[in-house]
């Protein structure tokens, strides 16, 4: 598996996991007719947007590719948004596509993250997670601890977003994957 920045030519391909993705995660958690409606298109424009600015907003993205180069996961991350935390980065987005989950690639994806939030001299990261996900085992067993709730709607259903954090990222920059 090779991890690398992303370029502005894989927005298909990162659309393309983050949909599906979002439809494998979160089916049984957000309404399935508002899954079926999502868009590559909307998701392509949106990623080529994002990899466009990264230079002037300071969000990065990066890529897992397979041994055929085809890309099965990412991670984005960047300074944390709210600035209500005491977190410095944040871990805005990582999808991995379902049949390559539990393989050690969202570990090599929040190492990248991290490497590259120490190089911005961020030295602590968040993330937020929909409640009912699966990935709070992740992030737990990543060593992030759960330090906020707040309660958000998708699709007209209520859901909880929980936010983990590390005060020190550099715990996760040593993991073994």
């Amino acid at each position: 598996m090779i991890v690398r920045e992303a370029k502005i030519a894989d927005a298909p391909a990162i659309a393309r996991v983050n949909l599906d993705t979002w439809r494998t995660a979160y089916r049984k958690i957000v309404p399935t007719d508002y899954l079926a409606q999502l868009s590559y298109e909307k998701r392509e424009s949106s990623w080529q947007e994002t990899l466009a600015n990264v230079k002037n907003t300071g969000v990065f993205v990066c890529v897992a590719e397979n041994e055929s180069g085809q890309i099965v996961g990412f991670a984005a991350g960047g300074s944390e948004r709210s600035g209500k935390y005491v977190y410095q980065g944040e871990l805005f987005a990582i999808y991995i596509l379902e049949e390559y989950q539990r393989q050690g690639i969202g570990q090599q994806l929040v190492r990248e993250v991290a490497h590259k939030l120490v190089k911005l001299s961020f030295n602590s990261m968040l993330v937020w997670v929909l409640g009912d996900n699966s990935a709070c085992q992740f992030y737990e067993f990543l060593g992030g601890k759960k330090f906020a709730e707040v309660q958000t709607s998708r699709a007209g259903v209520a859901l909880k977003e929980i936010a983990y954090g590390w005060t020190d990222i550099s715990v996760l920059l040593d993991r073994p994957a």
